[in-house]
């Protein structure tokens, strides 16, 4: 017989997207599945919309709790889960029919404790896939190292789009001081504290994240911006896992900087992102992770952010036009405040 997978879904006030959400994972061809879905204290239609998916489908576990966000939600449900292997799923997003069987048969084949799968980004306006999907070449199946999960871009290391045997995730919690990102600090604990090196990737897009106007990520302030920094910075410095903490910390702070120096102006957040960027240059120069190209590359963006401003406008053109646009609306901002103190 196959074995038990619990699906953990998180859910707060989501009754437009629930359905579908919900849908695609009963209708997947993997059956044996126990279906946790946590109603985190929604206020719309969310609970009574699970209530009724529970009544028709024995699978379904509703587990309601008060407000307390996603990580909070999701290790809600890790706390009741019983599978042998578990997979993330965010309740406005959805899931290829084939999405848990492909994954399953796809880790069994490599012998890991991880699988990932490839993903589409679904705009929420036109509610279709935005093209081009997340994935290495498609149709094969891979093994990576964690570097690479860290490293490449059409990889990603969120939570959801992964298999992973529940003996990698017993002494592994979300961090719910986090409402941001949370998902990746979760999988890079999952990885050294199980010990885990080689992941298989199958790279067919079979997860769909529906990109949300009032998304997390969209609405991120700069306080959540540094909480998630101070996190990757906390486990380097407790940690010998370079390839994981080093990577993410030194890439999230030139990024950040860049966002608060050129799209939403902020002295004090470049004043405190240069000076955690200076307590990671020493770990560049003693790190075997990067080749000596990259060190001096990375060296060469702290110092000179205005290179680094560089490589992002020529690495991807469109972000001068964010930029402009994002000028324009603060000057527009500006004017509107003036005008009414004026009067």
């Amino acid at each position: 017989m196959e074995p038990l997978i619990s699906v953990i879904i998180p859910v707060y006030n989501m009754e437009l997207y629930l359905e579908r959400c919900l849908d695609s994972v009963i209708g997947n061809t993997y059956r044996n599945l126990e279906i946790l879905c946590v109603d985190d204290g929604s206020t719309d239609r969310s609970l009574e919309i699970l209530r009724a998916y529970e009544e028709k489908d024995s699978r379904i576990i509703v587990i309601a709790k008060e407000n307390g966000g996603v990580s909070s939600a999701r290790n809600a449900g890790l706390d009741r889960m019983t599978g042998e292997f578990v997979t993330f799923i965010d309740s406005d997003d959805f899931v290829h029919p084939q999405y848990v069987e492909l994954l399953y048969h796809a880790l069994l084949e490599c012998g890991t404790s991880v699988a990932i799968c490839g993903f589409q980004i679904v705009d929420d306006i036109t509610d279709s896939e935005i093209p081009g999907s997340y994935s290495l070449d498609l149709g094969k199946v891979r093994v990576c190292s964690l570097i690479q999960i860290f490293k490449t871009q059409n990889l990603r290391a969120y939570c959801w789009g992964k298999l992973i045997h529940c003996e990698s995730v017993k002494s592994v919690r979300f961090c719910e001081e986090l409402n941001l990102a949370e998902d990746t600090t979760f999988v890079a604990e999952v990885y050294e504290k199980g010990k885990i090196d080689d992941t298989t990737v199958l790279s067919y897009p079979l997860y769909y994240y529906y990109q949300r106007e009032g998304s997390a990520v969209k609405v991120a302030k700069n306080a959540q911006l540094f909480r998630f920094g101070s996190v990757w910075n906390q486990r380097l410095q407790r940690s010998d896992r370079d390839d994981i903490y080093l990577d993410k910390a030194i890439k999230w702070y030139l990024s950040l900087r860049y966002q608060v120096s050129h799209i939403y102006p902020d002295r004090e957040a470049v004043h405190e992102c240069n000076k955690q960027l200076k307590m990671l240059r020493r770990y560049i120069r003693k790190t075997n992770i990067y080749k000596i190209t990259e060190k001096a590359a990375f060296l060469t963006f702290i110092r000179i952010p205005g290179i680094y401003w560089l490589h992002r406008i020529v690495g991807d053109p469109s972000i001068w036009k964010w930029e402009k646009i994002e000028r324009q609306k603060r000057m527009a901002e500006r004017k509107k405040r003036s005008s009414k103190e004026s009067t």
